[in-house]
């Protein structure tokens, strides 16, 4: 992301408004990711994540400085994995599933919530994101990310990679000594950097994540074009 804005011919005010957009985005999807976590877990019976003061909205709580250098650079990373004693969990393997898809599930309805309000305003105030010069920068931004970031994080957290969400529902599922599973425990890391480094993972997430992004915000501002018969 921040690759993209040097090697960019924006001016000041505008790369100023678009980083303040993005910040204020991932300040609000990655900690309503991790408290998912923390509270179906603690709902489910672990209070492992408010013991150890996770169980917060609040953002530095949960931000790990790696997993955001990474989301700043290169437009995708990871925060601090909140904290489960699946010893604690009430009902098993099915307790273990609702933690796991928890923060995936709340990036969704985050980018579906965007995507509308984004669509709304876009509609109904068109103004806000173009008259105002860097306000509307701002707004044009945070929107924006709002919605992609929720998207994209979900798209990468579902893989089936540890230590993401998605190997957590796998893992649920194994067999005991499962071959998968071990080795993702001893290489994930490495298989996540080689999808950094190489196009797959922009792929990916530029035909996942990013492209029902786009599409949605799209889809709410026809929407409600129809909805208040507007013709622009």
């Amino acid at each position: 992301m921040l690759i993209g804005l040097v090697n960019g011919n924006y001016s000041f005010l505008t790369v100023l408004a678009v980083l303040l957009g993005f910040f204020a985005a991932l300040l609000i999807c990655m900690p309503f990711h991790e408290f998912a976590h923390a509270f179906v877990a603690y709902k489910e019976g672990d209070y492992t994540a408010r013991a150890m003061k996770r169980y917060t909205l609040a953002p530095f709580a949960h931000i790990d400085l790696s997993g955001f250098l990474l989301l700043l650079f290169f437009g995708i990373g990871y925060a601090k994995p909140v904290p489960v004693d699946l010893r604690n969990l009430r009902r098993g393997r099915k307790s273990e599933v609702l933690v796991a898809v928890a923060g995936v599930i709340t990036n969704i309805i985050l980018g579906i919530l965007f995507a509308l309000i984004f669509g709304l305003l876009s509609v109904v105030w068109p103004a806000l994101f173009k008259n105002y010069g860097f306000l509307s920068d701002l707004y044009t931004a945070f929107f924006t990310y709002m919605v992609l970031l929720n998207f994209m994080l979900a798209f990468f957290n579902i893989l089936p990679i540890y230590p993401l969400d998605g190997f957590r529902v796998v893992e649920a599922f194994a067999r005991p000594g499962s071959g998968y599973v071990q080795f993702m425990k001893r290489f994930g890391f490495f298989v996540i950097l080689l999808l950094l480094i190489t196009p797959i993972l922009d792929f990916y997430l530029n035909y996942t994540g990013y492209w029902l992004g786009e599409n949605l915000i799209e889809w709410f501002k026809q929407l409600f074009k129809l909805i208040f018969k507007v013709n622009a």
